[in-house]
Parts: structure tokens; sequence; C-alpha cells
């Protein structure tokens, strides 16, 4: 099994044209007979015969220049047997052996987070309540400038937005989905860290439990580790005003910074990494052992692990829950200057400078440009961001893109709005459905296409398009808001690849 990319002419075949944008996927066999040779439709035809896990497909799909087209295939085939899947640690094993660590949503069966599976799906609330509780984080770590949501702010186009203001959590238990297993100490302890883009520095939960706290396990426990060591203040490590052998977090939780062996894969260790042990347990049923951080900051991973010619990590996060998709740091990809890949010039921030931004531009929906404002887009820059889940706009970015989306769909039965997602339809029952698709443009003439499962949130995923989705695209509660924000929703199943030497993020579709 190959995880970062799928083989030409398998099954599911995928062709990907920069000049023409078109990007065919067949799920049934059945493909557009403009695209298809009758020897390789044989071929496909012959594999569903073969391979049980094609069952679980009950519809056909091709994208041709600006749109996606979902036609309904024999539900029969749905109650054939379940699809084989091969096991946690093999999987783990394959990609240790490329030099990546399997990246696993908190709900996925292989993830130690899930509770033996006994964690259910979040509901549409909860997952927007996090939303919420992630971005009031990020647009509070700003760096020594006024938080421009003081200003009076500017109606949102519609009545429902997400809100920014309120009280900020630096540590969010719960609120990052997505997860590797990493190494602490020596002899080393596997923890299963969420991945950030954006905190600054790893954080874990250490021993001993803060007091009063109940049991806290998983935690790095420091008195087995022979190569922990504290981080004094007055070291380049510790940004804390303070004096003497230890060096405390200068966050809102009590912890310190330290410093011990990082172990990502058996051939891969990094030495005196420093992190922050922390005193936090996890409330409720969200668990939380720490954060990996990949952010700009020169204590991240992805800093120190940096090297020239060479981007400074990837991911690729999975577009179900159920499956997986990894995570590569400083290791060289030949994949990467392939003829599918598309670039976004990254740009700073001052504000925030731990984060990652790229220089969007515009964005068209079905080939139709949209009137938005420069001004707005450019603004600060779009930021890229794991721990949030759809799209986040400012409002004059986000109004010709609901107000186009909704013309182009017109023919559809409209659903009732779903939480802060203000543009939703009912496709159940319809025997094909036609997707406009969004592309984002880059600074750099270069855009990303977005399919239909990365720019529409679908209420119950499991049940396919045929079912009830939403614009995955809401606005922010003014135009002044720090940034836009392109979430976890778009960026799935697609190698996204950070060369910060390079002053670029690739994006790689259907890598995982």
């Amino acid at each position: 099994m190959r995880i970062s990319k799928m083989p030409t002419d398998s099954w599911i075949d995928m062709v990907y044209k920069k000049e023409h944008r078109v990007f065919t996927t067949t799920y049934v066999g059945v493909k557009d007979s403009t695209t298809m040779s009758p020897t390789i439709a044989s071929l496909l035809f012959l594999s569903l015969l073969l391979v049980p896990q094609l069952s679980t497909s009950y519809y056909t799909s091709h994208t041709r220049e600006s749109r996606q087209f979902f036609i309904r295939s024999s539900d029969l085939a749905r109650s054939s047997s379940t699809p084989a899947t091969a096991s946690c640690s093999s999987i783990a094993s394959e990609l240790n052996s490329n030099g990546k660590l399997p990246v696993v949503h908190r709900l996925s069966p292989c993830s130690p987070l899930n509770g033996a599976g006994r964690n259910s799906n979040p509901s549409p609330t909860d997952v927007f309540r996090r939303d919420a509780q992630r971005l009031r984080s990020l647009f509070a770590a700003r760096s020594g400038v006024a938080d421009s949501m003081a200003a009076a702010p500017a109606p949102a186009p519609a009545g429902v937005t997400i809100p920014t203001d309120g009280t900020p959590v630096t540590l969010a238990p719960g609120v990052l989905d997505y997860s590797v297993l990493v190494g602490y100490g020596t002899p080393a302890q596997q923890l299963p860290l969420a991945l950030d883009t954006s905190v600054g520095i790893s954080q874990i939960r250490c021993k001993p439990c803060a007091s009063g706290a109940p049991s806290c396990d998983p935690a790095f426990d420091t008195s087995r580790s022979s190569t922990f060591t504290h981080v004094p203040c007055g070291s380049p490590d510790c940004r804390s005003n303070c004096s003497g052998s230890v060096c405390p977090l200068p966050f809102p939780v009590k912890g310190t910074v330290v410093q011990d062996v990082l172990t990502l894969i058996p051939s891969a260790s990094v030495h005196d990494f420093t992190f922050g042990c922390v005193e936090a347990h996890s409330p409720g049923s969200r668990p939380f052992v720490g954060a990996l951080d990949l952010s700009r900051d020169s204590r991240s991973l992805a800093s120190r692990l940096a090297s020239p010619g060479t981007p400074a990590f990837s991911y690729c996060l999975p577009q179900d829950p159920s499956s997986h998709g990894f995570l590569s740091v400083g290791g060289g990809r030949p994949e990467y200057s392939g003829g599918g890949v598309q670039h976004a010039p990254l740009v700073q921030n001052p504000a925030f400078p731990n984060m990652y931004f790229v220089d969007v531009v515009g964005m068209s929906l079905g080939g139709e440009e949209l009137p938005i404002p420069r001004a707005a887009l450019s603004a600060n820059g779009t930021a890229l961001d794991m721990g949030i889940r759809v799209n986040l706009l400012k409002p004059a970015v986000y109004a010709p893109l609901r107000d186009a989306f909704r013309r182009q769909m017109s023919q559809y039965p409209s659903a009732p709005a779903f939480e802060i997602l203000d543009t939703c339809y009912n496709f159940t029952g319809l025997p094909e459905i036609d997707i406009p698709l969004v592309e984002i443009k880059f600074g750099n003439g270069e855009s990303l296409v977005l399919h239909t499962f990365q720019m529409l949130y679908f209420v119950d995923p499991s049940a396919g398009p045929f079912s009830v989705a939403c614009l995955g695209f809401a606005p922010l509660q003014s135009d002044s808001s720090p940034f836009s924000v392109i979430g976890a929703l778009a960026q799935t199943s697609t190698e996204v690849v950070y060369d910060v030497a390079g002053g670029k993020v690739g994006f790689v579709p259907r890598s995982c």
C-alpha cells in the first residue's frame, strides 16, 4: 500500500492538468468516455469484481474545468462486505520506513485519544464552538499590536457569524483534532500530541499531576528520563522575564520550559528539544496530552529540523476520521516539483509572527471571477490553520462567494442554516449533482481548486454527497478581524508543503 500518492489508472483514476483545471475521480469504475480508453474501462470493471473494498462506493464523480459532477449509482453495492483495512501498526511501520509519521484524527480507531473507540462523533455545535474557541486564542496571540476587534465592527453579510471575541484559551483541550505519536525522554515515552502550526512552543502534560487533579495519564514522567533538563532564565529559549534556574511558561497555565530528547521515528531523534511541561488535566471527555509545535518560532520542531534545499515540513490531513494521513519533517520529497503541485507565496504578518500566512489575491466559483475587493484579501494575509475546521472569511470576501454560490445552486432545494453555515442544500434523493468549485488564487499566478469535500460541510459525512450539505465557509465578525483562515476542511486529502526557506507553500492534491 502506498499512502502518499494514488497509483495512476487504479480504481480511482486521477488526472490533474494545471492548464485546463481538469481533475477526474471515478468511484464506481465508470468514467467519462471522453477521458477513458476502452482498455482501462475494462480493467476498472474487472477490478470492481476482484476487489471487495470498492463496494462501498455508490456514485460516480468527475471534474471538468471548474465543476464537479456526481451521478448516483445503484445502492445495492452498499450492502456488500466490509472493506478490508490495514492494522494501525502496519500503517505506522510503512510510513516510518519512508520517514513519515502517521497523522490520525482524534476519533480514529488508531488514535490513543479515542478512548478505545468510545468517543462519539462531535456534534456540529461542538465543532463550531471549538472553532470559535480556537479563533479567539489565535486572535489573542498578536505580538505587541492593539486588538483591532476593539473597533466598531461592520455588520457581517449574513445574520450568523463565528464569534471572535470573548475569553481566549491558551491551552484549549480538545480543540485540535489531528495528532501524531512521538517519544519523549530517554528511554522514549510514547505520547500522542496534537499538531499545531501557531503556538510557538511544543507543550506536553507532565507528571506529577497538578495538585488536587485526578490521574493525568497519559503524561510525560520526567523522573523516568535520564536526559531531562530545565531551561534556566536568561536562556534564548526562555521568553519569560524571570531569574533563576527554572523558566516559567509565559502562559496563564502553570508550567516550565524544559528540554529532552524527542524521538519521531526509531531512526530520527532531536536532542535538547525545547518544550513546555504543563500541569493540565483533561476536563470532561476531551483528552489533551500536548501539542507538537510546527510554527515559525525558533523553538518549533520545524525550525529545529529545517535544512537548506528541503521543505521544513509537510502534512496530509485525512478526509475521513477513520483513515490516516502523514507528517514529514525536514525531508526532501521529489514529488514536490510534480506537475500537479500548486504553490502560494508565504507572507509575514508582524502581529502574528509564529503563524503561516499566504498571499491570496482573488477567488472564483465555477470559473466565475468573484468581485472581491483586493484590499480585503491582501490585508495581513490569509492564515493556514488546521485547528479550525471550516474556512473563515472577512465579510467583504465572504458575501460575493455566498451570493455566487446561491445563484449557481438555485436549482437545488435549500436546507435550513446550520449553526454558523448559512448556505445549505438538501441533495437527498437526487439522481445527480453539479457543484461549482471554489478556486483560491495566489499572488504568484498559481491557484488551489477545492474539490467538493473540501468546500462543502456535510452534516452526515457517512451519507456521501447525496445528503444535506452547507457551503464550508463562514463570515468573521467584521472586516476589521485580523485575518481570514483557510481551515482544515480545505486542506484535507492534500499534502501541504511548507517550504519556509523558499518562501512558499505547496499543495499536492489527493495525497492521502
